[in-house]
Protein backbone atom coordinates (compact mmCIF):
# COMPACT_ATOMS: atom_id res chain seq x y z
CA UNK A 1 0.00 0.00 0.00
CA UNK A 2 1.42 3.44 -0.83
CA UNK A 3 0.54 7.09 0.78
CA UNK A 4 1.43 10.22 -0.16
CA UNK A 5 3.79 11.63 2.68
CA UNK A 6 3.28 15.56 2.96
CA UNK A 7 5.89 15.53 5.84
CA UNK A 8 3.12 16.66 8.45
CA UNK A 9 -0.46 15.85 8.85
CA UNK A 10 -3.07 18.78 11.19
CA UNK A 11 -5.28 17.53 13.80
CA UNK A 12 -7.13 19.75 16.29
CA UNK A 13 -4.69 22.61 15.84
CA UNK A 14 -1.55 20.71 16.05
CA UNK A 15 0.83 19.78 13.29
CA UNK A 16 2.42 16.18 13.50
CA UNK A 17 5.35 15.89 11.67
CA UNK A 18 8.17 13.23 11.00
CA UNK A 19 11.45 13.37 13.24
CA UNK A 20 13.45 14.58 9.84
CA UNK A 21 10.91 17.08 9.15
CA UNK A 22 10.36 16.29 5.25
CA UNK A 23 8.07 15.06 3.04
CA UNK A 24 8.96 12.44 0.71
CA UNK A 25 6.17 11.85 -1.43
CA UNK A 26 4.73 8.34 -2.79
CA UNK A 27 6.15 5.93 -0.68
CA UNK A 28 5.07 2.59 0.26
CA UNK A 29 4.48 2.15 4.23
CA UNK A 30 7.13 -0.62 4.20
CA UNK A 31 9.25 2.99 3.47
CA UNK A 32 7.14 4.46 6.17
CA UNK A 33 7.97 1.61 8.79
CA UNK A 34 12.04 1.27 7.57
CA UNK A 35 12.48 5.10 8.38
CA UNK A 36 9.75 5.29 11.34
CA UNK A 37 7.67 8.49 9.70
CA UNK A 38 4.62 9.35 11.67
CA UNK A 39 2.52 10.31 9.06
CA UNK A 40 2.72 6.60 7.35
CA UNK A 41 1.79 5.05 11.14
CA UNK A 42 -1.36 7.43 11.32
CA UNK A 43 -2.29 6.94 7.85
CA UNK A 44 -2.07 3.09 8.56
CA UNK A 45 -4.68 3.55 11.41
CA UNK A 46 -6.94 5.81 9.59
CA UNK A 47 -7.67 2.79 7.33
CA UNK A 48 -9.65 1.11 10.12
CA UNK A 49 -10.80 4.03 12.13
CA UNK A 50 -9.76 4.95 15.80
CA UNK A 51 -12.21 2.36 17.79
CA UNK A 52 -11.21 -0.33 15.67
CA UNK A 53 -7.47 0.71 16.07
CA UNK A 54 -7.93 1.01 19.53
CA UNK A 55 -9.75 -2.52 19.51
CA UNK A 56 -5.86 -3.83 18.54
CA UNK A 57 -3.81 -1.85 20.89
CA UNK A 58 -6.28 -3.71 23.66
CA UNK A 59 -6.18 -7.33 21.85
CA UNK A 60 -2.41 -7.06 22.25
CA UNK A 61 -2.40 -6.65 25.45
CA UNK A 62 -1.81 -3.02 26.21
CA UNK A 63 -3.32 -1.23 29.17
CA UNK A 64 -3.76 -4.63 30.98
CA UNK A 65 -1.84 -7.35 32.89
CA UNK A 66 0.53 -10.36 31.05
CA UNK A 67 0.06 -12.34 34.27
CA UNK A 68 3.87 -12.75 34.52
CA UNK A 69 4.81 -13.87 38.34
CA UNK A 70 6.27 -10.43 39.36
CA UNK A 71 4.24 -7.12 40.32
CA UNK A 72 3.80 -5.50 37.00
CA UNK A 73 1.98 -2.08 36.32
CA UNK A 74 -0.42 -1.77 33.16
CA UNK A 75 0.68 1.40 31.57
CA UNK A 76 -1.94 3.39 30.41
CA UNK A 77 -4.42 4.30 27.80
CA UNK A 78 -5.67 7.02 29.25
CA UNK A 79 -5.32 8.97 26.47
CA UNK A 80 -7.51 6.99 24.64
CA UNK A 81 -10.76 7.54 26.49
CA UNK A 82 -12.35 9.62 24.45
CA UNK A 83 -12.31 10.42 20.91
CA UNK A 84 -9.86 12.71 20.92
CA UNK A 85 -8.76 12.86 17.15
CA UNK A 86 -5.07 14.05 18.30
CA UNK A 87 -4.79 11.16 20.67
CA UNK A 88 -5.36 8.54 18.43
CA UNK A 89 -3.19 9.82 15.46
CA UNK A 90 0.10 10.34 18.30
CA UNK A 91 -0.93 6.84 19.76
CA UNK A 92 -0.28 5.38 16.15
CA UNK A 93 3.37 5.95 16.15
CA UNK A 94 3.06 5.25 19.91
CA UNK A 95 3.27 8.59 22.10
CA UNK A 96 0.54 9.81 24.79
CA UNK A 97 0.37 6.24 25.79
CA UNK A 98 2.39 4.13 28.44
CA UNK A 99 2.92 0.55 27.68
CA UNK A 100 5.87 -1.77 29.56
CA UNK A 101 8.61 -4.01 28.08
CA UNK A 102 7.02 -7.01 28.76
CA UNK A 103 3.96 -5.81 27.19
CA UNK A 104 6.01 -5.20 24.42
CA UNK A 105 7.44 -8.38 24.37
CA UNK A 106 4.03 -10.46 24.47
CA UNK A 107 2.73 -7.90 21.67
CA UNK A 108 6.29 -8.96 19.30
CA UNK A 109 5.54 -12.80 20.63
CA UNK A 110 2.41 -12.77 18.68
CA UNK A 111 4.08 -11.58 15.21
CA UNK A 112 6.37 -13.87 15.30
CA UNK A 113 4.31 -16.80 16.06
CA UNK A 114 1.47 -16.90 13.29
CA UNK A 115 -0.56 -13.86 15.37
CA UNK A 116 -1.20 -16.58 18.10
CA UNK A 117 -0.43 -14.60 21.67
CA UNK A 118 0.90 -16.45 24.12
CA UNK A 119 1.24 -15.36 27.77
CA UNK A 120 4.83 -14.60 28.98
CA UNK A 121 6.55 -16.66 32.16
CA UNK A 122 9.78 -16.49 34.01
CA UNK A 123 9.83 -20.35 35.53
CA UNK A 124 9.94 -23.24 33.16
CA UNK A 125 9.28 -25.53 36.07
CA UNK A 126 8.81 -25.65 39.80
CA UNK A 127 10.67 -28.58 41.82
CA UNK A 128 8.33 -29.14 45.00
CA UNK A 129 10.17 -30.64 48.46
CA UNK A 130 9.28 -34.13 47.42
CA UNK A 131 11.26 -33.95 44.39
CA UNK A 132 8.68 -33.81 41.44
CA UNK A 133 8.42 -31.26 38.90
CA UNK A 134 5.38 -29.13 37.82
CA UNK A 135 6.26 -27.73 34.14
CA UNK A 136 5.01 -24.32 33.12
CA UNK A 137 2.20 -25.09 30.27
CA UNK A 138 2.03 -22.81 27.61
CA UNK A 139 -0.90 -21.03 27.18
CA UNK A 140 -2.38 -18.77 24.50
CA UNK A 141 -4.34 -15.62 25.33
CA UNK A 142 -5.60 -14.68 22.13
CA UNK A 143 -5.22 -15.10 18.28
CA UNK A 144 -4.65 -11.17 17.78
CA UNK A 145 -4.27 -10.88 14.01
CA UNK A 146 -4.63 -13.54 11.06
CA UNK A 147 -1.50 -16.01 10.49
CA UNK A 148 -1.14 -13.58 6.56
CA UNK A 149 -1.03 -10.79 8.59
CA UNK A 150 1.56 -11.84 11.13
CA UNK A 151 3.63 -12.96 7.54
CA UNK A 152 3.27 -9.74 6.07
CA UNK A 153 4.50 -7.57 9.14
CA UNK A 154 7.09 -9.97 9.54
CA UNK A 155 8.55 -9.26 6.41
CA UNK A 156 8.43 -5.31 6.80
CA UNK A 157 10.32 -5.48 9.51
CA UNK A 158 12.99 -7.77 8.28
CA UNK A 159 12.94 -4.64 5.48
CA UNK A 160 13.62 -2.22 8.67
CA UNK A 161 16.77 -4.33 9.81
CA UNK A 162 17.86 -4.70 6.09
CA UNK A 163 17.15 -0.95 4.93
CA UNK A 164 16.09 0.90 7.16
CA UNK A 165 17.23 2.27 11.37
CA UNK A 166 17.41 -1.40 12.46
CA UNK A 167 20.54 -2.42 9.94
CA UNK A 168 23.15 -2.93 13.31
CA UNK A 169 20.81 -5.77 14.34
CA UNK A 170 21.44 -7.47 10.98
CA UNK A 171 23.20 -11.47 10.88
CA UNK A 172 24.88 -12.85 8.00
CA UNK A 173 22.80 -15.70 7.23
CA UNK A 174 19.67 -14.58 8.68
CA UNK A 175 16.74 -12.72 8.26
CA UNK A 176 15.81 -10.66 11.47
CA UNK A 177 12.30 -9.19 11.85
CA UNK A 178 12.90 -5.79 14.05
CA UNK A 179 12.04 -2.36 14.85
CA UNK A 180 13.77 0.67 16.58
CA UNK A 181 11.57 3.06 19.15
CA UNK A 182 12.66 6.45 20.58
CA UNK A 183 10.27 7.66 23.37
CA UNK A 184 9.88 10.59 25.00
CA UNK A 185 10.26 10.92 28.30
CA UNK A 186 7.30 12.91 30.47
CA UNK A 187 8.69 15.34 33.67
CA UNK A 188 6.72 15.55 37.02
CA UNK A 189 4.49 18.41 35.71
CA UNK A 190 3.25 16.08 32.42
CA UNK A 191 5.38 18.00 30.39
CA UNK A 192 8.19 15.88 28.16
CA UNK A 193 11.58 16.91 29.24
CA UNK A 194 14.16 18.32 26.99
CA UNK A 195 16.81 16.45 25.73
CA UNK A 196 16.08 13.04 27.34
CA UNK A 197 14.46 10.07 25.44
CA UNK A 198 14.29 6.73 26.15
CA UNK A 199 15.99 4.40 22.97
CA UNK A 200 15.30 1.30 21.96
CA UNK A 201 15.09 -2.09 19.49
CA UNK A 202 12.64 -5.12 19.35
CA UNK A 203 12.92 -8.26 17.66
CA UNK A 204 12.86 -11.68 16.67
CA UNK A 205 14.74 -14.25 14.90
CA UNK A 206 15.20 -16.38 12.88
CA UNK A 207 12.28 -15.26 11.03
CA UNK A 208 11.11 -18.64 8.86
CA UNK A 209 11.58 -20.25 12.65
CA UNK A 210 11.50 -18.01 15.63
CA UNK A 211 13.14 -18.78 18.52
CA UNK A 212 13.70 -15.71 20.57
CA UNK A 213 12.11 -11.98 20.80
CA UNK A 214 14.29 -9.92 22.69
CA UNK A 215 14.37 -6.09 23.29
CA UNK A 216 16.46 -3.82 24.35
CA UNK A 217 16.37 -0.03 25.79
CA UNK A 218 18.72 2.41 26.61
CA UNK A 219 17.43 4.98 28.83
CA UNK A 220 19.10 8.86 28.32
CA UNK A 221 21.21 8.07 25.92
CA UNK A 222 24.24 9.77 24.66
CA UNK A 223 25.50 9.44 21.48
Amino acid sequence: TTYTDTGEIEVDGFKIKNSDHKAHGLITLTQALDESYNTGAIFAKEQIGNQDFLSYVKKFGFGQATGIELPETKGSLDGLKYNIAVNFDTAAFGQGITVTPIQMLQAYMALANKGHMMKPFLVQSKVLPDGTAQTTQPKQVAQVISEKAAADLSGMLVDVVENGYGKKAAVPGYYVAGKTGTAQVAGPNGKYLENDNIGSFIGFAPVDNPKFVMLLRVDHPRD
